[in-house]
């Protein structure tokens, strides 16, 4: 036992020693083993099911058929459509008569009693918000004094014109006086206004543009 000793053990430190030194290192072997193996079969089962994967065909999404039996959700039927009852947006509020700016202009400021003038009349709104004004209400009247002696309202009939008025934003209307007098309701008979000055404007209700002079000779 002492010879077959001598001949495996060497060194000054006891055999029983190195024979424990050598039992450490084989289990040591033994356990890297069993994980290199382990290790390999595991990354075995894992490339497996990558190449399947990666070698499988995407197949393309058919419809379930009225006869399947997936489970679907309940979706609720769609009404038939109606015409639709939404009421209309809100109105534009009408235009405050003292927020309306008049502006008058003549095409002459001499003309022969008789003869017809072209006039403008210019309606603009100040107000903060936009409005509506029917500028069908807007008149040209020439007046001696204190007295009205012609109205485009006495004998022409108004005819609606709404519009929409943006604040600073306005709208132009057209007449053309025919130098007649005339009276409320276009009664009476219609002369012609005797040679002189006459002030003339633009009014919509209480609103009145400041006045100029138009002369006939």
């Amino acid at each position: 036992m002492h010879r077959f000793q001598g001949k495996f053990v060497k060194g000054s430190e006891p055999a029983s020693v190195y024979w424990q030194r050598r039992a450490i290192v084989a289990g040591a072997a033994v356990v890297l083993i069993l994980v290199v193996v382990f290790g390999l079969k595991a990354l075995g089962s894992d490339s497996g099911g990558a190449t399947a994967e990666g070698q499988a065909e995407p197949q393309e999404w058919v419809a379930p058929s009225s006869s399947s039996t997936l489970n679907r959700p309940q979706v609720s039927p769609t009404p038939s459509a109606e015409p639709s009852s939404a009421s209309p947006s809100p109105t534009v509020p009408a235009c405050a008569e003292d927020e309306l700016m008049l502006q008058i202009v003549a095409a002459f400021d001499e003309v022969r009693s008789g003869s017809p003038v072209p006039v403008s009349v210019l309606v603009a709104s100040t107000a903060a918000q936009t409005c509506a004004a029917d500028l069908g209400q807007v008149a040209v009247e020439l007046a001696a004094g204190a007295d009205v002696v012609y109205s485009t309202a006495h004998c022409l009939e108004a005819e609606p014109r709404e519009v929409e008025l943006a604040e600073g934003a306005g709208q132009t209307v057209e007449f053309e006086l025919d130098g007649l007098a005339s009276e409320p309701g276009c009664a009476g008979d219609r002369r012609e206004l005797p040679a002189g000055d006459y002030e003339m404007r633009a009014r919509f209700g209480e609103a009145v543009s400041q006045p100029t002079t138009l002369t006939l000779t």
